[in-house]
Protein backbone atom coordinates (compact mmCIF):
# COMPACT_ATOMS: atom_id res chain seq x y z
CA UNK A 1 0.00 0.00 0.00
CA UNK A 2 1.33 3.33 -0.93
CA UNK A 3 0.69 6.85 0.97
CA UNK A 4 -1.88 7.48 -0.73
CA UNK A 5 -4.10 4.60 -0.44
CA UNK A 6 -3.01 4.55 3.34
CA UNK A 7 -4.59 8.60 3.81
CA UNK A 8 -7.05 8.24 1.58
CA UNK A 9 -8.44 4.75 3.92
CA UNK A 10 -7.73 7.01 6.54
CA UNK A 11 -9.68 10.20 5.56
CA UNK A 12 -12.62 7.41 5.34
CA UNK A 13 -12.33 6.67 8.88
CA UNK A 14 -11.75 10.26 10.32
CA UNK A 15 -12.77 13.85 10.47
CA UNK A 16 -8.88 15.61 10.06
CA UNK A 17 -7.88 17.61 7.11
CA UNK A 18 -5.21 16.61 4.36
CA UNK A 19 -2.47 18.77 6.19
CA UNK A 20 -3.15 16.70 9.26
CA UNK A 21 -3.13 13.02 7.20
CA UNK A 22 0.08 14.02 6.49
CA UNK A 23 1.30 14.92 9.74
CA UNK A 24 -0.09 11.36 10.93
CA UNK A 25 1.35 9.38 8.41
CA UNK A 26 5.29 11.04 9.00
CA UNK A 27 4.74 10.29 12.82
CA UNK A 28 3.62 6.38 11.33
CA UNK A 29 6.83 6.42 9.45
CA UNK A 30 8.83 7.28 11.93
CA UNK A 31 7.85 4.24 14.24
CA UNK A 32 7.87 0.89 13.84
CA UNK A 33 4.10 0.33 14.64
CA UNK A 34 4.44 -3.25 16.65
CA UNK A 35 4.89 -2.70 20.18
CA UNK A 36 3.97 -1.29 23.21
CA UNK A 37 6.73 0.89 24.02
CA UNK A 38 5.94 2.17 20.04
CA UNK A 39 2.54 2.44 20.77
CA UNK A 40 2.89 4.93 23.08
CA UNK A 41 5.42 6.86 21.55
CA UNK A 42 2.97 7.27 18.70
CA UNK A 43 0.39 8.21 21.03
CA UNK A 44 2.55 10.75 22.54
CA UNK A 45 3.93 12.44 19.10
CA UNK A 46 0.57 12.79 17.69
CA UNK A 47 -0.56 14.64 21.21
CA UNK A 48 2.02 16.63 20.55
CA UNK A 49 2.53 17.66 17.27
CA UNK A 50 -1.62 17.72 16.36
CA UNK A 51 -2.18 19.13 19.63
CA UNK A 52 -5.40 16.60 20.34
CA UNK A 53 -6.05 14.80 23.77
CA UNK A 54 -4.93 10.78 24.67
CA UNK A 55 -8.44 9.50 23.32
CA UNK A 56 -8.28 10.83 19.94
CA UNK A 57 -4.75 10.17 19.67
CA UNK A 58 -5.39 6.79 20.78
CA UNK A 59 -8.55 6.43 18.02
CA UNK A 60 -5.71 7.45 15.02
CA UNK A 61 -3.39 5.04 16.25
CA UNK A 62 -5.91 2.06 16.31
CA UNK A 63 -7.65 2.79 12.92
CA UNK A 64 -4.28 3.51 11.57
CA UNK A 65 -2.74 0.04 12.76
CA UNK A 66 -6.09 -1.27 11.48
CA UNK A 67 -5.42 -0.50 8.34
CA UNK A 68 -1.99 -1.69 8.10
CA UNK A 69 -2.65 -5.25 9.19
CA UNK A 70 -5.54 -5.33 7.43
CA UNK A 71 -3.46 -4.76 3.88
CA UNK A 72 -1.17 -7.04 5.86
CA UNK A 73 -3.18 -9.90 6.31
CA UNK A 74 -4.82 -9.69 2.65
CA UNK A 75 -1.03 -9.40 1.19
CA UNK A 76 -0.75 -12.84 2.94
CA UNK A 77 -3.72 -14.21 2.02
CA UNK A 78 -3.72 -13.21 -1.62
CA UNK A 79 0.35 -12.81 -2.32
CA UNK A 80 -0.74 -11.98 -6.22
CA UNK A 81 -3.62 -10.30 -6.30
Amino acid sequence: MNKEAFINKLIKNTKYDEKTYVIINNILEKHFLVGRKNRKNIINDLKETLSITEDDAITIYDISSKIIFDEVKNKLKHPFG
